[in-house]
């Protein structure tokens, strides 16, 4: 009887122990699940403030520092003034998609350029146009409208005008096109998150500006449960969460929306699979219960780095974006500026010297929006090739004389084997990956080093190197050059970090392979591609193809 007494006190003991190991090990995966959400909440409003703050930054230095628009002399603002075509032609942009216009105190237009839907001496419609034509006119950005230079929905970006003596006179506005494929939309696809993740920039009519997802831009907000000024902070909104942040210098704000579900799933998977393990707990006793669900613990703390990782990807992408592209702009409005200013009293020789370190400035910033589509066309499996039998010997010599024009001062050899090496290749994307790999190599070597480029038949596919004179790389990075924004081994890392990665991608479509070499005093960067059988003629077509997925 004492036997079986203490037998039922022990059986109940076990089962309170197996309740109470339960009972904890829910508590802590419940706990960590909160501390898990709440430190997810807290970073990703930290980003949206972060992307907040930059779009801010440079939109306040845009009204504060645009004195493009209002330098000497005044504009005559008279209707379709030649003098005042001519500035405003040299304030647009050569491959601007929109124009912009020049409208009287009234709101008048009597100047423009790209005028589409509307021509000079017609009223200009546009919301809070009287912010810049009042009675206190200031810089402003107005928001979504039909625009008059263009066909899609624009924003506005408007500054008054005075005359000689102060007095507003009336107001330029340069438009922006708001679709799919802007130059704004394309940058913000880049922050698309998982399946649902959207960032959004919301005007202050409710109206969206720009959108990683392009099927929002120019409609409203409200179908999505959202408003136009919606208060800064992270909160849930019905199945989504939200996370908003401010722009106060232009009244409009940014906001990351996505399914909860999404959100939250790398951290509520761990408590689904402690309840469900609860149960085999009762015949497999608390021991074995408590072992797996510290390593369902792990999980979740490795899914939380792994997100901190993004984060901090998607954080250096927006500062590398915005450094790389801000600097190209201030030197070409910098020496457009100066040669406004001092224009009569310039020779012919310093304006066009002032013209060509703008247009300098213009090809980079074009190298590097181009960099940025193509990421964005590779990623989505859209960029295009058209391949036909070329010599690579050809494309080497030329790739090289155009490095050299560029750079006059700096030794670049050539060294290719007699005879023709016939690939099947696109030109134009072998001279992209020549043309970045010369790049790289005069960034990470000192001005006056040379680089070398050989070209050396071997089998049956032909390599193609080039060697820099640099510092070199560890060799435990050599594995991550041609990964996205892994920028330059020396202290200056100018570039987006994009350019070996195209490489890497173009090469791969093409049949084959490059990589890296290094040792102190020089980095080479090696590409291969099969060899063809020469043409018999000329060919008369090329076969044009799409990404591979």
């Amino acid at each position: 009887m004492a036997t079986r007494t203490r037998d039922r006190w022990l059986a109940l003991g076990g089962l309170l122990f197996v309740l109470a190991l339960a009972g904890l090990i829910v508590g802590t995966v419940l706990e960590a699940q909160h501390n898990g959400r709440n430190a997810l909440e807290r970073q990703q409003l930290s980003q949206v403030n972060q992307l907040a703050g930059e779009f801010n930054s440079a939109v306040q230095q845009a009204f504060a520092g645009n004195t493009a628009v209002n330098a000497p002399p005044p504009w005559n603002l008279t209707p379709n003034d030649p003098a005042d075509l001519k500035r405003l032609q040299l304030l647009q942009p050569p491959t601007a998609r929109s124009g912009a216009v020049l409208v009287d105190r009234s709101g008048v237009i009597v100047n423009g350029v790209l005028l589409e839907r509307a021509k000079v001496g017609d009223q200009l419609q546009r919301p809070e146009l009287d912010r810049v034509l009042g009675p206190d006119p200031k810089p402003a950005a107005l928001p979504v409208a039909p625009g008059v230079t263009t066909s899609v929905p624009t924003t506005g970006f408007a500054f008054p005008l005075k005359n000689a003596a102060g007095q507003p006179i009336g107001a330029y506005i340069s438009e922006t096109d708001v679709s799919p494929d802007s130059a704004f939309s394309t940058i913000l696809k880049e922050l698309r998150s998982g399946k649902t993740g959207q960032y959004i920039f919301v005007d202050d009519r409710g109206l969206v500006a720009g959108s990683s997802d392009p099927a929002l831009d120019g409609k409203s907000v409200q179908p999505l449960g959202l408003t136009a000024n919606e208060k800064p902070g992270f909160r849930h909104l019905g199945s989504h969460i939200i996370a908003v942040g401010n722009l106060p210098v232009i009244r409009w704000t940014v906001i990351f929306r996505q399914t909860t579900s999404e959100f939250e799933g790398g951290l509520t998977g761990p408590l689904r699979s402690a309840l469900l393990l609860l149960a085999v707990a009762a015949v497999l006793g608390g021991g074995l219960l408590f072992f797996f669900l510290v390593r369902r613990l792990r999980a979740a703390r490795e899914e939380q780095r792994r997100l901190a990782e993004i984060n901090a990807v998607r954080e250096e992408f927006m500062s590398i974006v915005s450094h790389e592209l801000r600097t190209p702009v201030t030197g070409l409005l910098g020496f457009l500026q100066t040669t406004l200013d001092h224009w009569d009293q310039m020779s012919d020789d310093d304006r066009r010297a002032a013209l060509n370190r703008a247009s300098t400035n213009a090809r980079r910033l074009h190298a590097l929006t181009r960099d940025v589509l193509d990421t964005a066309s590779i990623e989505s499996g859209e960029l295009s090739y058209v391949f036909e039998v070329v010599d690579i010997n050809a494309e080497v010599a030329s790739a090289a004389t155009a490095a050299q024009d560029l750079q006059p001062t700096r030794p670049i050899s050539v060294s290719t084997p007699d005879g023709n090496a016939w690939v099947r290749a696109d030109p134009e994307r072998v001279q992209q990956v020549l043309t970045n790999l010369l790049d790289n190599a005069a960034k990470n070597s000192a001005p006056e080093t040379p680089i070398d480029i050989s070209v050396e038949a071997s089998g049956q596919e032909v390599l193609v190197a080039v060697t820099d004179r640099g510092a070199g790389i560890p060799s435990d990075e050599l594995s991550r050059v041609f990964d996205k924004f892994v920028r330059g081994r020396a202290t200056d890392t100018r570039g987006t970090g994009l350019g070996l990665y195209i490489c890497r991608r173009i090469i791969d479509a093409h049949g084959g392979r490059i990589w890296a070499t290094s040792e102190p005093g020089g980095t080479t960067l090696t590409f291969s591609l099969p060899l063809v059988q020469a043409p018999t003629e000329p060919p008369s077509t090329a076969e044009t193809v799409g990404s591979p997925s």
